[in-house]
C-alpha cells in the first residue's frame, strides 16, 4: 500500500511539473523567411517574419507597405536582434517582425527594403515580399 501511495505521489508530481513546463512555454511560434509566399498558422500563434540582417545605423530597413486584415493578423511589431550582447554603436542586427494570429481568415502582408527611407536606386537591391498568410 505505501508503494502504491509513493508511485500516486510520483504520478501526480510529474503530471505537476508537465502542466507547468506547458503553461510556462508561451503560444506557438511558426518562424518562415520573407521570401517564402504563403504559409499557415493557427490562431494564437506568433507568425515571425525573419527579414535578414540589416544594419540601421546605415539606413537599412525593412517596412511593411501592406498592412494585414486585423481581423485575421495583428498590426506587427519589428524585432532587431544581435547575436553579441553588448553590440557596438552601429552594428548590423537580424530583422524580424512578429504578427500574433487573431482569428480565421486569408490576409496578405507586404514589405519593402529601403536604404536611407527610400527603395534603392540599383535594381539589383531592390527586394519586396508579399506573403498571404491563412490563419486556421
Amino acid at each position: 500500500m505505501r508503494s502504491m501511495r509513493r508511485a500516486l505521489a510520483g504520478v501526480a508530481a510529474l503530471v505537476a511539473a508537465c502542466a507547468a513546463l506547458t503553461a510556462c512555454t508561451g503560444p506557438a511560434e511558426k518562424t518562415i523567411e520573407y521570401t517564402q509566399s504563403a504559409v499557415t498558422v493557427h490562431v494564437g500563434e506568433t507568425l515571425v517574419v525573419h527579414m535578414g540582417e540589416i544594419n540601421s545605423s546605415v539606413g537599412t530597413d525593412w517596412v511593411i507597405t501592406t498592412k494585414p486584415d486585423s481581423a485575421v493578423l495583428g498590426e506587427g511589431e519589428s524585432e532587431y536582434v544581435s547575436d553579441d550582447p553588448d553590440p557596438a554603436p552601429g552594428s548590423s542586427s537580424d530583422l524580424s517582425y512578429r504578427f500574433e494570429a487573431t482569428g480565421a481568415g486569408t490576409t496578405v502582408v507586404a514589405f519593402e527594403y529601403q536604404f536611407r527611407g527610400a527603395v534603392p536606386d540599383d535594381p539589383d537591391e531592390q527586394k519586396s515580399a508579399e506573403i498571404t498568410v491563412t490563419v486556421k
